[in-house]
This record gives C-alpha cells, structure tokens and sequence, in this order.
C-alpha cells in the first residue's frame, strides 16, 4: 500500500474517494503540509497501491491501514475515504484523535429508517457500466460530484487531470469500492464516537442531501457541521482555502 508523506507537525492521516488517488489533495494538502504531517495513502487498486483479492474487506483493510498508519494521529476521509475512515475509527479508537469527514455520510443509501440518502439504483448503474466503458463510466461520475455547484466546470476539469496523472484503478478495486458505498452501513459507528467529529458538506452535493446531518446529529449530538454554500461532493478542489480553514479550526477547538 502506498502512502507519501510530506509536511513537519501533528501526524493528519488523508484518505481519498473512490476512484481517485491520493494525488486528488493536491492544492489542499500543500496547504496543510505547512502545519502538519501528512500521510497520504492510495487505497487498494488505486493510484500507485496494488490490488489484492478481497482488498476492500474491512478485515483485511483495517489492519493493514493499522500497521502502515501512525499509532495516533487525526484522520481526513473524502467520500468513499471517510466511510473507511469512519469504519477505522470504530476499530481502533484510541488511534484516531479527530476525525474530519469530508462529503461523506455513515449510509450512501436510503432506507425506511435513513432516507436522507440515495437510491441504490445510482450506485448499481455505475457498477453495471465499468465493464462496458470504464473511461466514459468514471468521467460520468465526475460530473455527478460537481453537478450544479458552483465553478462545476473547473472542478471537473481538475478532478480529470488528478486521475489521469496515474494508472487507471483497477477494475476490481472499482467494483469493490462501490459495493462499500452500497452495503456498508456505519451509523452504529458514527453513533459510537468517542473522539471529535466534524462533518465537512457542500450544500449543493448531489450525492449527499442537504437534510442528513439532522440525522446524522440524531446519532452523535456532540457532531460538529461545517456547510460550505453552493460547493459540491468535492469541496476541496473548488475551495481549497475554505476548506482548510474549517479543517483547522476543527483540529485547533
């Protein structure tokens, strides 16, 4: 499993979305690097990380992020990155001082008791199409993340060069990953919190309703919510200094 890491301060462990690289924190990491340690990592099939059969199962993801990770150290997850980062903080509590999740939700999709999510259908459509046209399926999923946000097109334009600068992630690692969006299930997770949370949200993603932290605070009322107005799934690519000064303020309170 790759992981680079750059900066001088607290160790701030970064874990990227699905189908991304670590690469994608580009500007936001070159600023956090200014204050901290940073251990970027490449999950399995992705970016520089090989891919192992079963790579995505939380027995075999967990540990091996255990024993490649510092031994405390706060935690920054993206989409698909949080939900690991959030099943990490479950499994090892006193390895996670804080915890930034960053578009991210404990559940993906809706349910009769959570239906401030989406409808697996979403999720199923872009399984069913990696095998007929991965290229033209990851560029669709692009443009969902910035769909109606504000500086859409350059976010687009930016989240497609970040995952052209390495290889394609491995099919299986797709496949795998999406399935973690569809069945994982962490509200437990969220619920059982210890150290400090914040949620991290742009107000027009589109993979995210508006309404879940209101439910989400219903799990861990001591949750803290920062909304980014008229951002997207990727808020840290259209506001990176936004985005850093929430983070920050997070890890300094």
């Amino acid at each position: 499993m790759h992981i680079e890491q750059r900066g001088n301060g607290p160790d701030l462990v970064m874990l990227h979305g699905w189908s991304m690289h670590s690469g994608v924190w580009h500007e936001l990491a070159e600023r956090l690097a200014k204050r901290f340690t940073l251990h970027l990592l490449d999950l399995p099939g992705h970016g520089r990380s090989d891919w192992q059969k079963q790579g995505f199962d939380p027995d075999n993801l967990l540990p091996a992020l255990a024993n490649k990770l510092p031994q405390t150290a706060l935690w920054l997850g993206w989409s698909l990155g949080g939900l690991i980062s959030l099943a990490f903080a479950q499994r090892y509590p006193e390895r996670v001082s804080k915890l930034s999740l960053m578009a991210v939700t404990p559940r993906f999709i809706e349910t009769h008791d959570w239906p401030c999510a989406m409808q697996s259908e979403v999720f199923e459509n872009f399984a069913a199409s990696l095998d007929v046209n991965q290229q033209q399926t990851l560029q669709r999923f692009l443009m969902l993340q910035a769909k109606g946000a504000d500086r859409s097109r350059a976010t687009i334009r930016e989240l497609s060069e970040r995952l052209a600068t390495q290889h394609a992630p491995e099919p299986e690692a797709l496949h795998a990953g999406l399935d973690c969006l569809l069945k994982w299930d962490l509200r437990e997770a969220l619920a059982g919190l210890n150290c400090p949370v914040q949620m991290l949200l742009g107000s027009r993603d589109t993979l995210i309703p508006v309404a879940m932290p209101d439910y989400a605070r219903q799990l861990q009322p001591s949750l803290q919510v920062a909304m980014l107005e008229g951002l997207g799934h990727a808020p840290f690519i259209a506001q990176p200094a936004a985005c850093q000064q929430q983070i920050e303020q997070f890890i300094d309170d």
